[in-house]
């Protein structure tokens, strides 16, 4: 048995197999691939992910498909679409899937039948407002019920080989509460941030296509009637840019994770730029008009929930929409109210629910005197 504990993010899948040693990214972005044509091998596998995936719980049993950035390479490429519920729709569960294969087909010894049989204790997580409309159970029954294999096709060093999954458990954790877990444990168990306890404080997880909104109370417990999640984030807005982009400069980014890595670029010679016939472009200002206009709509949120809760002591903000919309939410909070916003570093900040999925994990095992050294050390 492995032990995994995966953030099915709306931009990337974040994941740890075995330890908190072992990551796992794979943007979330597939693209239909019955066959592909390769001109030159790729080196390595993560690049150029092409499975058939089955499963029980997909509305389509079989999918040929190409998985992350291989993906990103597709003309008509699919990200998720606002207004879906990440325990119904079916690509959270093909990457979910294919993270699983890509482990177990490095880590697990193929059996007798030219078959990798891996099992997993996996802990995941949903958004608030699905856990809240309990779909959290759902999800569980369905992953631990359905019967799930992965091929991998034209991926270089893994073609051929076969993945059959099973869940010895799965952990449906809510997002939101999981960062505050990560906020206050470190990797070890023992505490941090012990400034936190004892004080009411705001998690505010915007991410792609949803904003998770947890209240935490004094004594650590989720504030269920002001926590609330909503259905908006920053894909809607990068989609925006994308599109103006394309109007104003018939130029083409192909995806989400293209354009975030051009408005977030550390070299300022590079940042919010983009080149075309050897010519640098600057496309700040649609940048700027776009975030801003989404920013003040996280801000306004944020102002509701502290007037709804005004003994709240401290917002964080986290996620990968909160690492871009950074400056505009400082800018807008300067000239506003001046809550004391707190922003934890960009690589943190997206890694972080994963990481404390990992560490309930980790409790869990405890609870039920699971040797996690065994499963740790399982191959």
């Amino acid at each position: 048995m492995r032990l995994a504990s995966i953030d099915i993010g709306n931009d990337a899948l974040k994941g740890y197999f075995g330890s908190l040693d072992q990551q796992l990214y794979i943007p979330n972005i597939i693209a239909k691939a019955e066959d592909r044509s390769i001109i030159d091998m790729e080196k390595n596998p993560l690049d150029a992910l092409h499975v058939e995936v089955n499963s029980s719980i997909l509305k389509e049993k079989t999918r040929k498909i190409a998985v992350g950035k291989l993906a990103s390479k597709f003309p008509n490429n699919d990200e998720l679409k606002p207004n879906q519920d990440k325990s119904e729709s079916d690509q959270p569960i093909l990457l979910l899937l294919t993270a699983l294969a890509f482990d177990a087909v490095q880590n697990i010894k193929q059996d007798e039948d030219n078959i990798i049989h891996a099992t997993y204790l996996l802990s995941t997580g949903l958004p608030l407002d699905e856990t809240k409309r309990e779909k959290n159970k759902e999800f569980r029954k369905k992953l631990k019920s359905g019967q799930h294999s992965v091929t991998f096709l034209k991926t270089p060093e893994f073609e051929g080989k076969t993945v059959r999954i099973q869940f010895e458990q799965v952990l449906v954790n809510t997002e939101g509460f999981a960062a505050y877990m990560d906020l206050t444990t470190d990797n070890d168990g023992s505490v941090k941030n012990e400034e936190i306890f004892g004080k009411t404080i705001l998690i505010n997880d915007i991410g792609g296509l949803s904003t998770d909104s947890a209240i935490i109370t004094k004594d650590t417990q989720v504030d269920n009637i002001n926590s609330v999640g909503i259905k908006k984030g920053v894909s809607t807005y990068l989609d925006s840019i994308i599109r103006k982009v394309r109007s104003e400069h018939q130029y083409t980014i192909n995806t989400r994770r293209d354009l975030v890595e051009i408005i977030t670029n550390e070299d300022p010679e590079e940042q919010n730029y983009i080149w075309k016939n050897g010519n640098r472009i600057s496309i700040k200002n649609i940048v700027d008009d776009e975030l801003t206009a989404l920013a003040n709509e996280e801000y306004k949120l944020i102002q509701d929930l502290w007037i709804s809760v005004p003994d709240i002591r401290l917002g964080y903000q986290i996620g990968g929409g909160a690492v871009v919309l950074r400056p505009y939410l400082q800018k807008i909070n300067e000239a506003g109210q001046q809550f004391p916003l707190r922003f934890v570093k960009p690589d943190d900040s997206v890694w972080m629910i994963a990481r404390a999925y990992f560490k309930i994990l980790i409790i869990y095992c405890e609870t039920k005197k699971i040797d996690i050294k065994e499963a740790i050390a399982a191959k």
